[in-house]
């Protein structure tokens, strides 16, 4: 890789016939000292190639490699011509600029490369080169070269990168455990009998009937996974500014799929008497004029549930008495935005679920997750008896940040990376075929991913880690349902003996709802098992 550009100095006045030596000598250290420092090749290293001088301004022709470069070399070249310049005559810098700026890659590159100041991107004798608009001091103190090598290092390896599905590797099955397999989609039943009803594309009302049955669920897993091994409950916002989002990595790697929030322009209510009137008389409200009156988004809504964690313990310094720190939250929905897709309550925008999350040292963060997998096992093949699998996948939290790691060839589950628990739904088909299986949780260990942006630090500087897990309690419940049915005979006894904690709501039978004569038979059929 290659790096050039024309480096435009501008002086606030005329530079001294006498000066020309001096420069010169200036150009010669520069090539031979401080443009190589941090360097150990030539190449990793910028040079000076050639410079003219007219009245107040110098131009120099930089090549670069990519450790010092070429913004860090103008940098470097300013220092030494205003300490040097300055001093002896006087002469201040009054502008600085890199102009025909070319990043000359040794490969074809099969990415686009849409930024403003990215003037065009071609191809010549199979190497790929990106000419860069002209870039000032303010420009050249920012990591853009960094970041923008990054980028495309990072799209190189995305586009070459498979989905979960490329990047799947089976750790571990239960036995076989269903002999005659269930074939009708619990969802339709759920909302055949009008335990839910759907308000808008992936979101749903949950009756009482239903809403009992997700509740003992979560309180089933609580009392047998979380907190046996310690997690304490906090109470996380369920909206978060868009900084948060920039550190955790989610709006560049999942912006597609996040639910943004936008508050209004004004809290004067007469500000918006238009609208008003408009609603009023037309009973209508129209997206766009809505839009009018909005600032533009600030916030987005949850994603992942863990970015408030992180954000918490920002800047903070931890010792060894505080770790370390185990807590799980379940306070409200999260959101995201999925276009297709969308099936009955697996697959929603507006969701529910335990999220689990942890702080320590290395060997604390691994020996919690592997207590967790312990008892994930045990709730999953003891206490639910289900037909599951557990599989290490792409970690979400690279994939969701829209870092892309190597290709796995083995598996070593004590480094960062993610294990997902995925339960058979017999309804959709065999369970040979992988498409029949549904994720119905993971854990993952983060490394450092999250504690370095957020500089979360240990009192000795030893490094931190984090973990998270996620129980999205409609899919566990779908899945129980799938394999067992809506027979509560069938039911898993504990699961039984939390739902029967206290009398089974009862459910809404109207003239109209629900909606078909086959729902209230099945609704009748079911309920006549419900009661006690």
């Amino acid at each position: 890789m290659l790096l050039t550009g024309i480096f435009e100095v501008i002086f606030s006045k005329p530079l001294p016939s006498e000066a020309s030596e001096e420069i010169a000598k200036l150009v010669e250290f520069l090539n031979r000292d401080y443009l190589k420092r941090g360097t150990r090749r030539p190449e990793d290293a910028a040079t000076i190639t050639e410079y003219n001088i007219e009245s107040n301004v110098i131009r120099m022709q930089i090549a670069s490699g990519t450790k010092v470069r070429l913004d860090e070399a103008s940098l470097r070249i300013k220092n030494v011509l205003a300490n040097s310049l300055g001093s002896r005559y006087r002469i201040g810098i009054r502008k600085l600029t890199l102009r025909d700026v070319k990043i000359i890659l040794d490969t074809k590159i099969s990415i686009s490369l849409k930024l403003p100041f990215i003037r065009g991107v071609t191809e010549v004798n199979g190497k790929t080169v990106i000419e860069l608009s002209e870039l000032h001091e303010d420009d050249l103190k920012k990591p853009i070269f960094l970041r923008l090598l990054q980028l495309i290092e990072e799209k190189e390896k995305r586009a070459k990168w498979g989905g979960k599905a490329e990047h799947w590797m089976l750790l571990k099955a239960s036995d076989l455990k269903i002999q005659k397999p269930i074939v009708i989609d619990p969802n339709k039943v759920l909302e055949e009998i009008g335990w839910m009803k759907r308000m808008s594309i992936g979101q749903w009302l949950y009756t009482p009937p239903l809403t009992h049955l997700l509740n003992a669920l979560k309180r089933l897993f609580l009392d047998e996974v979380v907190k046996p091994l310690g997690f304490q409950e906090a109470t996380f916002p369920k909206m978060y500014p868009l900084e948060v989002g920039l550190k955790t990595g989610h709006l560049k790697g999942v912006i597609n799929s996040i639910v943004f929030a936008s508050l209004p322009k004004s809290y004067d209510l007469s500000e918006f008497e238009e609208l008003i009137d408009s609603m009023y008389v037309l009973n209508s409200v129209e997206p766009e004029d809505l839009q009018k009156y909005l600032k533009p988004s600030s916030y987005f809504l949850c994603f992942a549930q863990c970015e408030p964690f992180y954000w918490f313990f920002e800047n903070e310094i931890l010792d060894n008495d505080a770790l370390p720190i185990k807590w799980f939250d379940m306070s409200g929905p999260s959101f995201r935005w999925e276009a297709g897709g969308i099936h009955g309550i697996e697959r929603v925008i507006e969701f529910h679920r335990i999220e689990i999350v942890w702080l320590g040292k290395p060997e604390q963060v691994i020996e919690i997750r592997n207590k967790l997998l312990e008892r994930y096992e045990y709730f999953m093949d003891r206490v639910l008896d289900l037909e599951w699998r557990m599989a290490w996948v792409t970690p979400w939290f690279y994939e969701q940040s829209g870092v892309v790691q190597e290709e796995v060839r083995s598996i070593n589950i004590d480094v960062p990376g993610t294990i997902d628990f995925e339960a058979w739904l017999p309804y959709r088909g065999s369970r040979e075929d992988n498409r029949n299986w549904l994720e119905i949780g993971n854990i993952s260990i983060h490394g450092t991913k999250f504690t370095e942006p957020f500089r979360i630090k240990h009192n000795k500087g030893e490094v931190l880690w984090t973990g998270c897990s996620g129980f999205g309690s409609e899919r566990w419940l779908i899945a129980l349902l799938a394999q067992k049915g809506f027979n509560i005979d069938e039911w898993p006894k504990k699961f039984l003996e939390y739902v029967k904690t206290s009398p089974f709501p009862q459910s809404i039978m109207t003239v109209s709802y629900p909606k078909t004569r086959e729902g209230k038979e099945l609704l009748s059929k079911i309920i006549s098992k419900l009661v006690w």
